[in-house]
């Protein structure tokens, strides 16, 4: 692997192209994770064997492609497959100890929906996709090797919104379910854009920010003890200001929609789509509880939510004589309540979106770019520990306790 270079000029070069690379939708769910050993697989990648640490890996936008051989290295662009500064020096430490350590990369479309003349997933669509594949090859390597090996989760960028949202659902899953908390030795998640506010970064106090996507504080039930984080000050998708909520709007609004430049009117088609599937998802959201009016909760909040399509909204029966209800309702006794809530609306927008200041009069517009892709560095000879580098010491360490727990078991 080759040592990390952050240029100015090689930043500007990849925020210019690897926003158009055209990649394969993935199929949540079908074939296998796992096709033939190709000529690249790495000589100290132990996948195959049943390690006793398998490192599952989720590649940032541009990374990765859907139909991408898990165990394989590879280097598509010359940007590509920057986790593997984690999973080769961890093998390369562990080649003394044979089964000790393998890893496979997660395959999913890793797109921002930007394309030049193909069609490509959406943001939301694709990380959809990449929680599906890295399910499955969760699920396939434990019927395949069972107790024998536990898994180690590393995300980073669109990765680490993927891993986050495999580790919160994982983390929740009863004891005895096919692939359980006890199966995952460690989740490390790199510029995580649900990162929650103030978190510590690597075992020390990380930046006050958050993640851009989200801020709030994250429930990883049986998984909360072995969350790590790796972000770096200024990195906005991880040390954001925590009061940018017309950003996190905007940004799952932008996730719904394809961009391709060769079909403006399917920009268009989408973005209408995306209206009203809110305006009908944020209606059933209000509608849902009788309380809602009087509740803090803001009408900007609701549309935060409900631009995660993910994110399932009550069925609240919003047929013509329910909405003919509400309406009478809200201009007739209903009336004042109303109008105390949009009173409210106007200072609780200001109060929401007080970081937005941040963005302009702190260095994110000249840093964010180039912190996002400063963890990467293997070269021994450089004096500086990278979060690369603590990250591999960490996961090498994992390893080491997996394979002391299996000397002692057998």
């Amino acid at each position: 692997m080759r040592p990390f270079r952050a240029t100015v000029f090689a930043a500007v070069v990849l925020a210019a192209v690897s926003v158009s690379v055209p990649v394969a939708a993935a199929a949540p769910g079908s074939g296998s994770s796992l096709p033939g050993a190709g000529p690249a697989v790495h000589p100290d990648n132990a996948a195959l064997d049943c390690p006793d640490l398998l490192v599952v890996a989720v590649s940032g936008a541009t990374d990765s492609t859907a139909d991408r051989n898990p165990i394989e290295e590879e280097t598509r662009q010359l940007w590509s497959n920057w986790v593997g500064n984690i999973t080769v020096p961890v093998g390369e430490a562990k080649s003394r100890y044979p089964g000790s350590v393998g890893w496979m990369y997660v395959p999913y479309p890793a797109t921002y929906g930007l394309g030049l003349f193909q069609d490509v997933p959406t943001y939301q669509d694709s990380v959809a996709a990449g929680v599906a594949s890295t399910n499955r090859i969760l699920d396939e390597q434990k019927t395949r090797c069972g107790d024998r090996t536990r898994f180690a989760l590393v995300g980073y960028s669109v990765g680490g919104e993927v891993v986050e949202r495999v580790a919160r659902e994982l983390g929740h899953r009863p004891a005895d379910a096919h692939v359980g908390p006890d199966d995952v030795a460690g989740v490390v998640l790199i510029g995580d854009p649900y990162r929650p506010a103030g978190v510590d970064s690597l075992g020390a106090p990380g930046p006050s920010g958050g993640g851009f996507m989200s801020s709030e504080p994250a429930d990883y039930g049986d998984l909360t003890d072995r969350i790590q984080h790796a972000c770096r000050p200024y990195d906005i998708a991880c040390d954001a200001p925590e009061e940018i909520a017309v950003l996190e709007l905007a940004l799952g609004v932008l996730g719904q929609m394809r961009f391709t430049l060769a079909n403006p009117l399917q920009t268009i088609a989408d973005a209408e789509r995306v209206v009203s599937t809110m305006a009908a998802r944020a209606a059933a959201h209000i509608v849902s509880g009788d309380d809602w009016w009087q509740s803090d909760e803001s009408l900007l909040d609701v549309l935060r939510v409900v631009a995660d399509k993910t994110r399932p909204v009550p069925d609240a029966n919003l047929g013509p004589d329910r909405l003919r209800e509400i309406l009478d309702w809200a201009v007739g006794p209903g009336l004042p309540v109303v109008q105390e809530k949009l009173r409210a609306e106007g200072a609780g927008f200001v109060e929401d979106n007080s970081g937005v200041v941040e963005l302009v009069l702190k260095p994110y517009i000249f840093l964010a770019f180039i912190q996002h892709i400063a963890y990467w560095n293997n070269n021994p000879h450089d004096p500086w520990y990278w979060e690369s580098e603590k990250i591999v010491d960490w996961i090498g360490a994992l390893a080491q306790e997996e394979r002391e727990r299996d000397s002692v078991g057998n």
